[in-house]
């Protein structure tokens, strides 16, 4: 395995700490919270860097960075969701898309073909990936002060905004994904 496709396991194994940090709460579990998160957040661009510099580029990458990414994103909604940050059509939305992405992706590879992220989705998910880290960070700042905790107004508006941004955005990308793959959905 190259260290790409290594970061890209790595990125799994950061699910489980940010889960435990940010539901067991002890001083500064939100530092703990965003500082695992952001460290799975940043291994998703090096090990892209790593595999096209160095020539490293491979299905098992094509395949896993994507549900890395997906997988730990979803793990940061599930956590807001639990605090009661979420608007359940985004939720619906966003994960119809990576069902809808998911299934062509598996159509590809049944035909041979292997249908890497594009534009449209990688700007998906850095929106998801920036919006539930900045929220990590508010709730970061807020352990050490009062002004700020998870019943602020103003933080919750904030979240579902993020949401609604993000869910457009990626069913805009899921639309993409369905023109560019419909070759594989229609019926021959």
């Amino acid at each position: 395995m190259n260290l790409p496709n290594k970061i890209t396991v790595f990125r799994f194994c950061c699910i489980p700490f940010l889960m435990a940090f940010a539901y067991i709460d002890f001083p500064y579990h939100w530092v703990a919270t965003l500082i695992v998160y952001f460290i799975a957040c940043m291994s998703d661009k090096v090990d892209g860097i790593i595999a096209r510099k160095r020539g490293l580029v491979t299905d098992f990458g094509k395949l896993m960075d994507p549900l890395s990414d997906k997988s730990l994103v979803f793990a940061a909604y599930i956590i807001l969701i639990d605090m009661g940050w979420h608007t359940d059509i985004c939720l619906m939305l966003m994960l119809a898309r990576e069902f809808l992405v998911a299934g062509i992706r598996m159509a590809a590879a049944t035909n041979g073909e292997v249908i890497a992220a594009n534009g449209f989705g990688k700007c998906k998910t850095f929106l998801q990936m920036s919006t539930t880290g900045m929220t990590f960070l508010l709730l970061a700042i807020g352990e050490g002060s009062a002004n700020i905790d998870m019943s602020t107004p103003w933080l919750n508006i904030y979240c579902t905004i993020a949401f609604w941004i993000v869910t457009v955005v990626a069913v805009l990308s899921g639309i993409v994904y369905a023109k560019d793959g419909w070759h594989l959905i229609k019926t021959k």
